[in-house]
């Protein structure tokens, strides 16, 4: 709760008046459930493209760098895919 009312004032300069100064305040500490949503979809995104990409080019040095998948189940149906290196294994949340 600290933290909610920290804020910045950025100082603004008009370049067309001349001495014309203003300052507008910028919050450091945003606690909204919007950002948790635009996160969730951004990662969900990667994580997805990723999967698409590494099944077409498995061997590409660019798209083993986004993120390398792996079959966890066994069976025919080759399981859920996690990922085992890569961009996207730091951006998947902990398993335990």
């Amino acid at each position: 709760i600290y933290f909610q009312g920290w804020q910045v004032d950025l100082p603004l300069q008009s370049v067309r008046q001349r001495g014309l100064k203003t300052s507008y305040p910028i919050r450091l500490f945003y606690t909204s459930n919007m950002p948790v949503i635009l996160h969730s979809a951004l990662v969900g995104n990667v994580h997805l493209i990723s999967q698409i990409l590494f099944a077409r080019f498995p061997t590409s040095r660019l798209v083993r760098l986004v993120g390398v998948w792996k079959s966890a189940g066994g069976g025919r149906g080759g399981g859920q895919q996690v990922p085992v290196a890569g961009i996207v294994y730091y951006l998947r949340p902990p398993l335990n």
